[in-house]
């Protein structure tokens, strides 16, 4: 006998598929309709029990429960420290924070246990917190057992901005016990407190940034990561972080579906502008920064923005910033005396955007000449500098890899944006081909044989770092997507692709970042490696580049 199934009104995500869920759920529709005997039809709805008893559907898949990561948000019950935010500095707005220094700790406590933990068979946890404003210092942040007072671990916190977690490994001894226990967090040196979010008022959405246990988690890391990329798991600070994200966000539309991506980028860009066409935000310091455009690394999110709302005011006054600094320094589009690499992302590709979507030749062409300045100035044989001051005719940052994501990443989105608009014969377009193909092979010149680059391409010693291997590598992927890079290339990118996936977290965050630039290159060459969205941001562009090529 035939039976037809109805359809479910269950959501179906395009990222993977329902396909035993909707199994089980057709069942139950179809014994109903075939009107089977009851003890038939209760036979089999104990069979669709206990199979929904062991798996769990989340972010659109059916899963071993074993697979999905959980999140144990903590209580803090005891906080002595009443502190009072420095002056002219600010938490992100809706948010709220809690002081942690030397003196006075912060007591974590999980109330109603952790019920799963031995079902989940997890053999540990994360113990995390996130900072909610901008620490300019390197302090270790110590976490002992409530009762017994045994340290279990350290936060190792440098130079951190805002909505980044940090996190200590637990083993399964250590997690029951500060589930048992609770956790005491105190600041091992001296300086100034350090601030972090506190439970936020419980809100499910930013569960990654409260103080929390994540427990469990299988192999399935890229899916993880897909699901925390697309929520406000991935949010920014404003500027060029929250830029990566949105341009990331922004490349999975087509993969995953506008449907379950846009809603992300609206919550997101909500966070930053008001309904009245204010843009409310805090800089890289934590001043706030509302209605002004201070560096011009804070204009990358203006691509996406032109995209989504190419009439916000925010627009418009980003032009208004280009003219003033072109204006102010000769035609050069720079913050003081430097020409950075970082310009090409985050001046001539929102630049690129903006002349397409307004029509607008003048933008266009100063999006062309900011690309040729770069290269002009930064691009030097097999080596690619971050910085080059003019006053002093200095070079700084030699091949550090986040250099090469932001010239390659910066100069193949210019030069896509401009080639499919009318612009695409303004002179400088083909020199942009021209020199995205020698410094493509350049990039492969310096790859590690398990496809990621090290934190300086040219010096194997500072180890591999990832946000500037997925930023390399999603340039490669793109560029070959476009005709303009060789099958080689794309094959270096798919390869760093799969390199990665070690170093995703359980629930897909990305690990092994080198830090901003906050703390100089001291920080940059010493091994230190954070958790980034920053870098996820560049992982979805390499993630829907090589999609994008395989579906070809």
């Amino acid at each position: 006998m035939a039976f037809r199934m109805k359809k479910s009104k269950i959501g179906f995500n395009p990222i993977g598929g329902n396909a035993l869920l909707y199994l089980a759920y057709s069942i139950v529709v179809v014994m109903k309709g075939a009107e089977r005997s009851r003890t038939e039809f209760c036979d089999w709805m104990e069979l669709v029990k206990k199979y929904l008893k062991i798996v769990k559907f989340i972010g659109g898949q059916t899963v071993s429960n074993n697979d999905v990561p959980a999140y144990y948000p903590a209580y803090i019950a005891a906080n002595n420290a009443v502190g009072t935010i420095p002056g002219g500095r600010r938490l992100p707005r809706g948010w709220t924070a809690v002081q942690l220094d030397r003196k006075d700790g912060l007591y974590l406590e999980w109330k109603d246990g952790v019920p799963s933990i031995d079902s989940r068979g997890a053999g540990g946890s994360r113990l995390r917190i996130a900072v909610a404003l901008d620490y300019r210092e390197a302090q270790r942040v110590e976490a002992y057992l409530g009762r017994s007072e045994e340290r279990i671990g350290s936060f190792d916190i440098r130079y951190a901005y805002t909505y980044q977690p940090f996190e200590i490994i637990l083993d399964d001894e250590q997690t029951r016990a500060a589930i048992r226990e609770g956790v005491t967090l105190r600041m091992e040196g001296d300086g100034q407190p350090l601030w972090i979010f506190d439970e936020l008022q419980g809100n499910e959405s930013r569960k990654l940034f409260v103080p929390h246990l994540l427990i469990g988690g299988g192999e399935r890391r890229m899916e993880q990561f897909l699901n925390s990329i697309a929520s406000l798991s991935s949010l920014q600070p404003f500027g060029w972080l929250e830029g990566c994200v949105l341009d990331g966000l922004y490349a999975l539309r087509p993969i995953v579906g506008a449907s379950r991506i846009d809603p992300v980028i609206e919550a997101h860009l909500g966070q930053y502008l008001s309904a009245d066409g204010q843009l409310l935000y805090e800089d890289l310091h934590g001043q706030a920064a509302d209605d002004a455009l201070t560096t011009i690394e804070a204009t990358l999110p203006l691509a996406i923005i032109a995209k989504f709302r190419p009439d916000h005011p925010v627009v418009k006054r980003a032009i208004s910033f280009w003219e003033s600094r072109s204006e102010a320094s000769g035609g050069a589009i720079v913050d003081g005396n430097s020409i950075t690499a970082e310009g090409m992302y985050t001046v001539a590709y929102p630049q690129a955007v903006i002349a397409a979507k307004l029509g607008r030749a003048d933008l266009a062409e100063q999006a062309i000449g900011q690309a040729l300045l770069r290269r002009d100035t930064l691009a030097r044989g097999n080596h690619l500098f971050l910085r080059y001051n003019r006053m002093s005719d200095t070079h700084y940052f030699r091949s550090w890899s986040r250099a090469y994501a932001w010239y390659m990443l910066g100069m193949t989105r210019t030069w896509h944006e401009l080639k499919h608009s009318e612009f695409g014969r303004l002179p400088g377009v083909g020199e942009m081909e021209q020199e995205l193909k020698r410094i493509a092979d350049v990039a492969m010149h310096w790859v590690r044989p398990e496809g990621l680059w090290t934190a300086f391409l040219s010096e194997p010693e500072t180890a591999p770092e990832t946000s500037g291997s997925v930023g390399i590598a999603a340039a490669l992927a793109l560029g070959a997507n476009y005709g303009l890079l060789g099958q080689h290339h794309y094959d270096a990118a798919a390869k760093t692709l799969e390199a990665i996936r070690p170093h995703l977290t359980p629930d897909g965050i990305l690990s092994g970042v080198t830090q901003h630039n906050a703390g100089g290159i001291e920080l940059q060459t010493c091994g230190y490696r954070v958790l980034s969205q920053m870098g996820m941001g560049l992982l979805a562009q390499l993630y829907a580049a090589v999609q994008e090529h395989r579906s070809a």
